[in-house]
């Protein structure tokens, strides 16, 4: 009866949603609740008896996921580290951090002294602790200069050198980091920006010059493959990735993209997944439709075998700013940003190449760019939080009670995640834990004593 109800309310949740839609995006939309059942569950077999093998019949159990293998995630910044307001939330909602910052730059700034200790502290002593062991380190390489000392996006002191000795230097950088993190859970952005900034070197060419003209692939391909080599032979398990924007929308950088990926994987480098940044065009005032974002997932996951993560995306909710592109039109607004957010989700969640969403904002009094936070400038929630925690924590969330069969078993499918289950037997509440994983038989037996 529990699992009846629950089908229920994400049926009409579901379709109170769809209400609004073009058919064309319905119709996406219902593939995507169709894929979350199929590829975001498994089916689970949980059997209880005594130490006499006695099956246990008849008696209530608990079931309760505890966590997603999904990853849901939003940034940490260094300043974040002691404003607990901020902590509290993030923990609130997500399990994926992405790790900023890591441009060279910023993680070190003084030729010798990497920001290891620091960032290490905080995962030990608070990540780990709170249940967050996942991580995305962004990023490793990235050519682009926005300020100066220390906030620079390369170190400064990196151009004393002349750049046969830079190119070995970073070398030494991808290395030395990626062998620092190997005992941590760390999906690696190798490679930021291929394909809007300039090739590795260019350092009398403005630092977004790919926007403006192509650069030959070959020279690109170069620099991306050794890096990427690089970090592989520092550690071999660790994902790896490279990650760029304006890429969902169809265009000369969705092109070029395509062909680096197409390129990378033809000369067997070990790239593992695809980073989408998916803010562009036109800064999160660009409401996708579904069917782009489906396109756009199997051209750069179904067709090439890999991985996606949605590195960075926002939507924002300033009033005054136009809504942009085909789908949609009028002006954002707070409802109308929890309605595209919510969307966005419900696609990327349903379809099963997408393996992680990083939304790029927690709070509208510290974002990268105006009012496309989740959260108010006072850490209120705003509807799209409220949106997003109904998916995440109710409906993507399997919660339920129900009773053991006469062979003393539960059966039910759930997401795929940790779980605790409670079972009362002779006047005392066993618990048990157990990880619902993807490709596993997921069939448990457990002993009450």
């Amino acid at each position: 009866m529990g699992l009846i109800c629950l089908n229920f309310v994400f049926v009409l949740s579901l379709l109170t949603f769809a209400v609004c839609c073009s058919p064309a995006s319905a119709s996406v939309l219902d593939n995507a609740a169709e894929n979350i059942q199929r590829y975001r569950k498994g089916d689970v077999s949980i059997e209880f008896r005594l130490s006499d093998g006695t099956k246990i019949q008849n008696t209530e159990v608990q079931v309760e996921q505890t966590s997603h293998d999904f990853h849901f995630g939003n940034y940490i910044r260094p300043r974040h580290y002691t404003q607990k307001v901020y902590l509290d939330r993030f923990k609130e909602l997500f399990n994926f951090i992405e790790l900023l910052e890591f441009n060279w730059g910023q993680y070190e700034p003084d030729e010798g002294k990497p920001l290891l200790e620091e960032r290490m502290n905080f995962i030990n002593d608070w990540c780990i602790p709170n249940g967050l062991n996942h991580f995305y380190g962004h990023m490793l390489v990235w050519t682009y200069q926005y300020d100066e000392y220390p906030r620079s996006g390369m170190p400064i002191w990196l151009f004393d050198h002349d750049k046969v000795t830079q190119y070995q230097l970073l070398k030494q950088r991808i290395q030395r980091e990626v062998s620092d993190y190997k005992d941590i859970d760390i999906v690696w952005d190798v490679v930021n920006e291929a394909v809007h900034c300039r090739v590795w070197g260019d350092w009398d060419k403005d630092s977004h010059i790919q926007n403006k003209r192509s650069e030959p692939m070959e020279r690109v391909v170069k620099y991306v493959k050794d890096a990427l080599i690089w970090a592989y032979e520092a550690n071999p398990d660790a994902p790896l990735l490279i990650n760029d924007y304006r890429v969902v929308t169809k265009g000369r950088f969705r092109e070029q993209y395509e062909k680096l990926i197409d390129t990378l994987l033809s000369r067997e480098a070990p790239l593992s997944a695809v980073g989408i940044q998916a803010h562009e065009p036109h800064r999160g005032k660009y409401w996708y439709s579904p069917q782009e974002l489906w396109d756009t997932y199997d051209l750069f996951g179904a067709e090439t075998g890999l991985p996606i993560y949605i590195t960075e995306f926002w939507y924002v909710s300033d009033t005054t700013a136009e809504i942009y592109g085909n789908y949609k039109n009028g002006h954002w607004n707070e409802e109308l940003q929890a309605d595209a957010i919510e969307e966005f989700y419900r696609v990327s969640f349903g379809h099963p190449s997408v393996k992680a969403i990083i939304y790029f904002g927690m709070s509208d009094s510290d974002v990268w760019y105006p009012q496309c936070g989740l959260l108010d400038e006072h850490y209120n929630p705003k509807p799209a939080w409220n949106r997003l925690k109904q998916l995440i924590k109710d409906e993507w969330t399997t919660k339920f009670a129900d009773h053991t069969s006469s062979n003393g078993q539960i059966d039910f499918r759930g997401f795929y995640g940790n779980y605790k289950t409670h079972l009362s037997y002779g006047g005392i509440r066993h618990s048990f834990d157990l990880h619902v994983e993807e490709g596993k038989s997921n069939k448990f037996v457990f002993t009450v004593k």
